[in-house]
C-alpha cells in the first residue's frame, strides 16, 4: 500500500476497515496510543498455527521445545528487521511490556552502582516522560535529577558538570532516560540527544535510555537504527502499540552497551550456565559476560519466555507489513490526519466567540512528524471560560460511541506542568482529595487536574476525525438555537442541592434536533444525551449533567 502523493493520505485504509477490522465497526475508536487495534486475518493466521503445531517449553529438548525454538530466534531476528536493526549491532531481549524493560534496565544500573565507591547511579530523567521512566528515580537513594525543558537537556550535554545536576561525580555511572514521544500531547522530542550525550567527553559512564512505547507506533524506527553509533544504548517498547496484539513487550539493547546489563545480582531460570545452591559459598555464573559463548538476550530473559505470544507476533510483523507497507506509509497517513484533528478542534467556537476547545501541546506544527505523532490532548471549555470535567468528557463520548482516553494519562510532568501547576499546588490537590483514576477532582480551583486524549493509529481514516469533531461541535459547543438552555444551566446557584440541580436540568424544553448522516446517528445534543439512561455498568450521567452545565470553579 502507498500513501496518496498529494495530500498522503492512504485512502486505502477504508478499504482494509471493512475487511480486516469489523470489530472496528461499533463506534469511533480513538485511543491508539493505549493500545492499536488488532487486524482479524493476525488472529486467523496465529489460530491456524495454534491447531496445527505442537509447540512445547523451549528450555526442553524434545522436538515440541525445538519447533518453539526455533520460532523464538526467527521472530527475534525478524523484530529487529522490522525495527531497522543490525542483529550484528543489536540484540532484542522480549519482556512483558515497556515498563519490564524498563524495570530491567533500572535494576541493573541499581546492582552495578552499589559497586561504586558512593554505592549510587545517577539518573537524569524529562518532565515529558511516562510514570514508569520516572519511577526509577527511586532506586538512585536521592541522586536523579528532572530536566524540565528541552533546553535544560542542551545545556546539560554542553555542560554536564553544572551544579544543578544533583551529581556529584559527573564521571560516575549515570543513565540519562527520555521519551521519544510524550504518550500525552504527541509531541516528538529530540532524537539526537543519544548520540550527543555518547560524544560528550565527561559523559562516558553516561548511558541513555529511550522510551520509544508512544514513538514506534507510528514512526519509522529505522530512522533511529540506521547508524548504530548514533541509537540509544537501551530503547524499550510495548509492541501492542504497533500490532494490537499480542501482548508483549521489548528492549533493544547495543551490543557495545549491553556488557554492562549482564553484571546485575537476580538470576532466573534459563540466564544461568550453572549454579551451586548449598555449601559454604554458593556461586553461579550467568550467560552473558561471566559466559561469554552465550548471546546477550540469553543472560537476560528470566524463566520461560512467552513461546506462544512471540509465536504471535511473528504472524502480526507479516500481517502488519502486508497490509500497510512501510512505517513511512503510517507516519505519512497519521500525521495528515492528527493535523486535520487539531484543526478542527483549535476552530471550535462558542456562539460569544470564545474557545469552545483547549489543545495543550509545546509544539504547534502539528503536520511535522519529526515534531508530532497522533495524539492530541485537550480539555473541553464551557462558554464562560470554565473547564468542563474531563472525566464526563469521556463518559459522554464513551455512551456515544467514541473511545478516548482521559485523567493523568500516566505522565505526572506533562500533565501538572502544561496545566500550569506549580510544585506547591499538586501538594494542595492531593491534600483536597484528588488522586490519579476517574474518581479524582477533574477541576479545581478554576485549573483541570488532567486531559481528555485522541489518538490515531494506522487503521484510522478520515470518517473517524470528522465524526469526533461533529461529536464535540454537536456536543460541547454553544450555538444560538442552545444558548437559552445552557445560559439556564449555567444560572445554577453553586449551593443549590442535588436533586434541586437534577429538576432544573429536567425542566429544560429538548433541544432541537440536529440533522445528522445515517454515519453520524449516534451523536446527540449532550441535553438529551444527559437524559438517556446510562448503558449497564456505566455510572448515572447525571453527575456529569450538573458538572458540565454548573460552570462551578470546583468540579469533581
Amino acid at each position: 500500500m502507498t500513501a496518496n502523493a498529494s495530500n498522503e493520505y492512504n485512502s486505502d485504509v477504508e478499504i482494509l476497515r471493512q475487511k480486516e477490522y469489523p470489530h472496528m465497526s461499533d463506534g469511533v475508536y480513538l485511543d491508539h496510543g493505549g493500545a492499536t487495534i488488532y487486524a482479524r486475518s493476525l488472529v486467523e493466521g496465529f489460530a491456524s498455527k495454534m491447531v496445527t503445531s505442537l509447540y512445547g517449553n523451549p528450555h526442553s529438548e524434545n522436538s515440541p521445545a525445538k519447533l518453539s525454538g526455533d520460532i523464538v530466534d526467527q521472530v527475534r531476528e525478524k523484530m529487529l528487521n522490522f525495527l531497522g536493526a543490525s542483529s550484528k549491532d543489536f540484540d532484542l531481549i522480549f519482556v512483558a511490556n515497556a515498563t519490564a524493560a524498563v524495570k530491567l534496565v533500572a535494576d541493573c544500573f541499581r546492582d552495578l552502582g552499589e559497586k561504586s565507591k558512593d554505592r549510587k547511579f545517577w539518573y537524569g530523567y524529562h518532565k515529558d516522560a511516562h510514570t514508569s521512566i520516572v519511577g526509577v528515580r527511586e532506586l538512585t537513594y536521592g541522586q536523579f535529577h528532572c530536566f524540565e525543558n528541552d533546553e535544560e537537556v542542551e545545556e546539560w550535554l554542553q555542560f554536564p558538570e553544572h551544579p544543578s545536576m544533583n551529581r556529584p561525580n559527573p564521571n560516575g555511572l549515570g543513565l540519562f532516560a527520555y521519551p521519544g514521544q510524550s504518550n500525552m500531547t504527541g509531541r516528538r522530542l529530540p532524537l539526537s540527544w543519544s548520540w550527543r550525550a555518547r560524544q560528550a567527553g565527561s559523559l562516558q559512564n553516561t548511558y541513555t535510555l529511550l522510551d520509544a512505547a508512544a514513538l514506534a507506533m507510528t514512526y519509522p524506527m529505522e530512522n533511529i537504527f540506521q547508524d548504530p553509533d548514533q541509537a540509544p544504548d537501551f530503547t524499550c517498547f510495548s509492541l501492542y502499540k504497533i500490532f494490537g496484539f499480542p501482548d508483549v513487550g521489548a528492549l533493544v539493547v547495543r551490543k557495545d552497551s549491553g556488557h554492562i546489563l549482564t553484571l546485575r545480582k537476580y538470576f532466573g531460570g534459563g540466564t544461568v550456565s550453572m549454579v551451586a545452591t548449598f555449601g559454604e559459598t554458593p556461586w553461579h555464573r550467568s550467560k552473558g559476560l561471566q559466559a561469554p559463548t552465550y548471546k546477550l538476550h540469553e543472560g537476560l530473559e528470566d524463566g520461560t519466555l512467552p513461546f506462544h505470544s512471540i509465536l504471535a507476533l511473528g504472524e502480526a510483523i507479516d500481517v502488519h507489513l502486508r497490509l500497510y507497507r512501510s512505517m513511512r506509509d503510517i507516519s505519512a497517513h497519521t500525521s495528515h490526519l492528527i493535523d486535520q484533528l487539531y484543526r478542527g478542534m483549535v476552530g471550535l467556537r462558542h456562539a460569544n466567540g470564545r474557545p469552545a476547545c483547549h489543545v495543550y501541546s509545546e509544539n504547534r506544527d502539528f503536520s511535522d512528524p519529526s515534531k508530532q505523532g497522533s495524539a492530541i490532548a485537550f480539555n473541553m471549555i464551557l462558554p464562560s471560560g470554565g473547564y468542563i470535567s474531563y472525566t464526563d468528557v469521556e463518559r459522554i463520548a464513551n455512551n456515544a460511541g467514541f473511545y478516548i482516553r482521559s485523567g493523568g494519562v500516566c505522565n505526572p510532568g506533562g500533565i501538572f506542568s502544561l496545566l500550569g501547576y506549580e510544585p506547591w499546588m499538586t501538594e494542595r490537590a492531593l491534600s483536597a482529595g484528588h488522586h490519579c483514576g476517574s474518581n479524582g477532582i477533574s477541576v479545581l480551583n478554576g485549573l483541570p487536574t488532567g486531559i481528555a486524549r485522541a489518538s490515531l493509529g494506522a487503521m484510522s481514516t478520515r470518517q473517524d476525525v470528522d465524526s469526533f469533531l461533529d461529536f464535540l461541535r454537536a456536543t460541547f459547543v454553544d450555538t444560538d438555537s442552545a444558548l437559552s438552555a445552557t445560559s439556564t444551566l449555567r444560572s445554577i446557584p453553586s449551593d443549590a442541592t442535588i436533586e434541586h440541580r437534577a429538576a432544573i436540568v429536567d425542566a429544560i424544553p429538548e433541544p432541537r434536533k440536529l440533522e445528522l448522516k445515517k454515519s453520524q446517528s449516534r451523536r446527540i445534543p449532550i441535553l438529551s444525551h444527559l437524559r438517556r439512561a446510562p448503558k449497564p455498568g456505566v455510572r448515572s450521567s447525571s453527575l456529569a449533567a450538573r458538572n458540565f452545565i454548573g460552570g462551578l470553579p470546583t468540579i469533581r
